[in-house]
């Protein structure tokens, strides 16, 4: 007997307390369809969003659209519309029998696992020999095979991240980083001859990169969150260029007017824009951090920057070595100091449904760390590199653990799901990578 198949039905009409613009942009991002093309979607009497789903998909693909704000139904294949049959609640329990009897009552909900944390198991050598033929190829072709020099770093770095019996895979293709960098190489010879040959239009262009800088940021987030997965999931990235101009343009400038007093607030904004615009498969991050929470930090470094000043200063009229030394000492501290508690802030903030980070890096450990990994590098005129980069990773890897809220299977489970109803691709021809 052939498995009956259900349609996903929009009535045309929102849900109650959403608004057309906000479930506009759901449905965009759901489907990864042009404002426009959605806009069209909501404007119908009724569409048929997705077809021949069997019972579990069609319910699981109508619950994300309910949470999107759209009004939707489920349908029996085959039937017409005054025939609708309308899934909206789980099956009835099963009625007591010998195996539950009625006074057992509804099982207990299962308790979520214990914290999980985090591993590394890349090493300095492993890396050393990915980085090193990296650099000679890269050299030898002028730069071309830096995009797959990317790939193979990143896949070594994620392949050896491990939560309990997973590990993340990074999934780019080479062609698409290169092709981002060939974008910002020939748009920055173009803007170089102009500059040249006419003053006044490089000034002009220089000025437009400011306003094309967002869209790059946007798609470069993008690409490598939709590179990214772990138990055959995939992240993603839903932040738009609209959003992008506000976080790293408006507010940056208005930081500079205010003489850098807004920047702790500006660096709060960004880092919530790039935490909850980030998914891991349907699931939405949220980010708990506030404003106060970077000022506490920026205030607190306050007096160590004070008291190394007026230490350079003193030693400065004896010798003026002890000086560099003092400015060098303090630096470095500033450095692990705002790692350290920048780090700490972002991952203890997170969330993702019923699941949390914790991080608790060290700052004199980690100063310690950079110390090493420093004059190491100095004395082997850049050889250590790789053992740095691994020791500095896997450092802050072990300080990270898991707390499920629930447990993991399910999670991952209900996720495949919800992404195979909504047939999810993984990033579109324009998306991809500016960065190194």
């Amino acid at each position: 007997m052939t498995e009956q198949r259900y349609h996903v039905v929009y009535r045309g009409n929102l849900r109650e307390g959403f608004e057309f613009e906000t479930v506009q942009q759901n449905l965009s991002r759901i489907f990864h369809l042009p404002d426009y093309k959605a806009e069209k979607i909501l404007k119908a009497r009724k569409v048929v969003l997705r077809k021949n789903l069997d019972q579990n998909a069609a319910r699981t693909f109508a619950a994300v659209l309910k949470r999107a704000g759209l009004d939707v139904v489920i349908v029996a294949s085959g039937t017409g519309a005054a025939k609708a049959a309308k899934i909206a609640s789980p099956p009835p329990a099963a009625p007591p029998g010998p195996d539950r009897p009625a006074s057992a009552g509804p099982p207990a909900p299962a308790r979520p696992p214990g914290p999980i944390p985090l591993k590394f198991q890349g090493t300095g050598s492993g890396y050393f020999r990915i980085w090193i033929v990296n650099i000679i190829l890269s050299v030898l072709t002028v730069g071309i095979y830096s995009a797959w020099a990317k790939v193979r770093r990143k896949q070594y770095f994620y392949g050896n991240t491990r939560i309990q019996d997973a590990s993340f895979e990074y999934l780019a293709e080479p062609k698409k980083i290169l092709y981002g960098r060939m974008i910002v190489v020939v748009g920055f010879l173009a803007y170089s001859a102009v500059s040249e040959l006419l003053p006044i239009i490089g000034s002009i262009l220089g000025l437009a990169f400011i306003f094309i800088l967002p869209w790059l940021v946007v798609k470069s987030l993008a690409f490598n969150a939709r590179n990214s997965s772990i138990r055959n999931i995939r992240f993603d990235f839903t932040g738009t260029v609209r959003q992008a101009g506000v976080e790293y343009i408006l507010w940056p400038f208005l930081a500079v007017l205010t003489l850098g007093i807004l920047s702790p607030y500006v660096y709060y904004r960004q880092k919530k824009f790039l935490v909850e615009n980030s998914r891991y498969g349907t699931a939405r991050f949220s980010f708990t951090a506030a404003a106060k929470d970077y000022y506490r930090i920026f205030l607190t470094a306050l007096a160590p920057i004070l008291i190394g000043i007026l230490a350079a200063a003193a030693t400065g009229f004896l010798f003026a070595p002890a000086s560099a030394l003092v400015i060098l000492v303090l630096y470095l501290y500033l450095f692990a100091f705002f790692s350290v508690k920048t780090t700490n802030l972002l991952y203890n903030s997170s969330r993702l449904g019923p699941h949390r980070m914790e991080a608790d890096l060290k700052i004199n450990e980690y100063l310690v760390l950079v110390l090493v990994n420093s004059l190491a590098t100095a004395l082997s005129l850049g050889l250590f590199h790789p053992w740095a980069k691994v020791r500095i990773y896997r450092y802050k890897i072990g300080r990270l653990t898991l707390i499920p809220g629930a447990s993991l299977d399910e999670f991952v489970a209900a996720e495949k799901q919800q992404v195979s109803a909504i047939g999810e691709e993984a990033g579109d021809f324009f998306d991809f990578d500016i960065g190194l």
